[in-house]
């Protein structure tokens, strides 16, 4: 740990043990977690269980994560997840399972004792991003039920008034700002980034999936769907009506597809963006949203009086340079703490007293976001750090566009150490979406797994369309690319092609295995496909090559070639798909858009049939995954293991799959040894 880190740990178990609770607030990218984590080790010695709650569920994922990663065996629970272990000594959590949990099992007994109940059962309570969580009804029936237990907040900013709930539900409040933290390993960013998830009404979702399925199977309206689906979670349901008014075939498609009556009358991102600048209260004097539509600034503009706004948008009536000139006068006085841009309008903007940029319809180009960066936030002369938030809609194509921006910020020299965690598992976007269909038509087929065209045949009529095979092999992929399904290679199904093309008379079989074959489902679900398909997963690697056409992107030159020899080097040395797939997940961190793929194969396998033999060349394609999906990679490892593990028991007796062996064995060495 760093010197301010055991300090504010030191602090931190000091107060919260002599009155109850504390609240850590450090800036963002100086390591919280890591202060949390000291915290709760602290109490696991002494035999306590802590409950961690975040206030998202892919918060709750990359926490439980980083626990298991130093150590501590954490269990992770939220809406999304079938299988809930509320024993492990460490459970992550959101306020909304915790509470549910909670009431579910004390809820009949009287307050009193629920309260005792409870706080006996969790001990310890650490509460993640703390400034977000406050303010919710779960959290502060959460809270009061573990009054009794020792709590842990953690926060990198702490509004102004937020205090007083936040120290009277945890504790009292110690900040270390950017000062203090001078010279003892942490150099202060001038841009700090920072997401903030805007989910979509239970309403919204469900026509947001029924326009999926339509983009996806009907090639006539796809273009229409598609902007359908972006405009919806980019700018929200106000956009939507706003394009139904025109003379277009949007409209057209719109009026006929989307129920625009019963959608909500404000956009769904307008909540969130009211927390930011409640969150943000006191860390900034004049915010640049940046909105896509005209509409939605003129609802931001009707909805934050108090913050005097300027609109800067385009169009004929902003065209002349004098009236440009005069709305830049007014966005620049002292008074004026809010400026709306549209995409059209934000040319030219130079307003260095900006220190809250927002993306409500953030951009997928880093050009573009070069652009906008480089005219909305200038480091400043008095050195003050100034912050960018993106405004996001999880589960969306919204999400599917952030991490090239990210990237693109971090590129520019802007801290995004805080959020390369929140989305580390890139199963956020649209990947939920086709997972969540592909788990409704496995349970209605009584299966855990799909093939591709079972999934296309659930979409009649339209199945026989190229299009659409092609449109949805390629949804597949890029949700498998993302983290949000799995997929694998059944070994009976291989084995019953093999047999067959035996029974017809081929001497020499050739199968050559890939996105036709493969059988998908949500990557949550791989404990289930596992048990249901035992024989298609082993967690004993060969002791050979069994990645070779191994590809990796996302790093570089001499890692690379590092981390080549220390795959090979863990395979060599009889490593289980578990290992290797947990030594990839280390590397996530610090390389967080690498991905990995690679081809299993073997040629010229000899199988014994009485008194001749057949031979079987067999390929598959893996990946490519992305160093962070750790379970999503050790699955389709156990895969490739299962395939060695059929070609070896069909060969067996075989002489000619021991030479294979032995030939592999050496390619592998000299490869291991350049």
């Amino acid at each position: 740990m760093r010197s301010y880190q055991r300090e504010a740990l030191e602090w931190a178990l000091r107060v919260a043990e002599s009155r109850g609770g504390a609240v850590v607030s450090l800036p963002t990218g100086t390591g919280k977690t890591i202060v949390a984590i000291a915290f709760i080790e602290k109490f696991l010695k002494r035999g306590l269980r802590a409950l961690v709650l975040e206030p998202t569920r892919f918060l709750v994922e990359q926490t439980a994560k980083r626990l298991r990663y130093e150590g501590i065996a954490a269990s992770m629970i939220h809406s999304g997840v079938k299988f809930h272990d509320w024993s492990r000594d460490v459970v992550v959590t959101t306020p909304e399972s915790a509470l549910s949990y909670l009431a579910n099992k004390y809820g009949s007994t009287s307050w009193s004792n629920a309260v005792r109940s409870s706080s006996r059962e969790f001990p310890v309570v650490v509460v993640d991003e703390c400034h977000h969580t406050v303010g919710r009804d779960p959290f502060a029936q959460v809270m009061q039920l573990l009054r009794d237990s020792i709590k842990l907040g953690l926060s990198a900013l702490v509004p102004r008034r937020r205090i007083e709930e936040i120290e009277y539900y945890i504790g009292p409040i110690r900040r270390w700002d950017f000062a203090e933290l001078e010279g003892k390993g942490y150099e202060k960013p001038y841009m700090i980034a920072e997401v903030y998830e805007a989910p979509l009404t239970p309403l919204e979702e469900r026509v947001y999936r029924d326009l999926y399925e339509l983009w996806l199977k009907d090639p006539s309206t796809s273009n229409l769907a598609a902007l359908a689906l972006t405009t919806l979670s980019r700018d929200g349901c106000d956009a939507l009506r706003d394009s139904a008014d025109r003379p277009t075939a949007f409209a057209d498609f719109l009026l006929k597809h989307v129920p625009l009556e019963a959608l909500p009358i404000k956009p769904h991102k307008l909540a969130t963006l009211r927390r930011v600048f409640e969150d943000y209260e006191g860390n900034f004097e004049k915010a640049l949203v940046f909105v896509n539509r005209r509409c939605t600034a003129e609802i931001l503009a009707k909805e934050f009086p108090e913050m005097n706004p300027v609109k800067i948008i385009g169009g004929r009536e902003n065209s002349d340079p004098r009236v440009r000139e005069s709305l830049l006068e007014v966005a620049r006085d002292p008074k004026s703490r809010l400026i709306i841009a549209t995409s059209a309008g934000d040319e030219g903007i130079d307003i260095p007293e900006v220190d809250l940029l927002v993306f409500w319809s953030h951009v997928s180009s880093p050009l573009r976001l070069y652009q906008r960066l480089g005219r909305g936030l200038r480091p400043s002369l008095t050195g003050s750090v100034k912050y960018a938030v993106f405004i996001v809609t999880p589960g969306t194509r919204d999400y599917d566009a952030l991490p090239e921006g990210l990237l693109a910020l971090a590129r520019e020299g802007i801290d995004v150490s805080g959020i390369f965690d929140d989305v580390s598992s890139l199963m956020l976007g649209e990947g939920l979406v086709m997972a969540q269909k592909i788990r409704e038509v496995s349970r209605y087929l009584g299966s855990r797994a799909i093939k591709g065209e079972t999934l296309l045949y659930s979409l009649l009529p339209y199945q026989a369309d190229d299009r659409v095979e092609r449109k949805m092999l390629r949804e597949l992929e890029e949700g498998a690319r993302s983290g949000a399904l799995l997929y694998y290679y059944d070994v009976d199904d291989i084995y019953s092609e093999i047999q067959a093309r035996i029974d017809s008379g081929d001497v020499e079989v050739y199968i050559s295995l890939g996105s036709r074959d493969r059988r998908y489902a949500p990557v949550e679900d791989l404990d289930e496909v596992i048990n249901s398909s035992p024989e298609s997963f082993t967690d004993s690697l060969p002791c050979i090559d069994p990645v070779s056409g191994l590809k990796i992107d996302g790093v570089e030159g001499d890692v690379e070639r590092w981390l080549r020899i220390e795959l090979f080097r863990l395979v060599s040395s009889g490593a289980k798909a578990s290992r290797i797939s947990e030594f990839l997940y280390t590397l996530a961190e610090e390389f967080p858009a690498a991905t990995i793929k690679w081809k299993f194969k073997v040629s010229g396998a000899l199988i014994p049939l009485g008194e001749r033999c057949a031979t079987l060349s067999l390929t598959a394609d893996y990946g490519p995954f992305m160093l962070r999906s750790e379970r999503q990679i050790k699955a389709t490892l156990m895969n490739t293991a299962a395939l060695w593990k059929l070609v070896k028991g069909l060969a067996r007796g075989s002489r000619g799959i021991t030479l294979c062996d032995r030939m592999l064995r050496v390619a592998f060495d000299v490869e291991k040894s350049v």
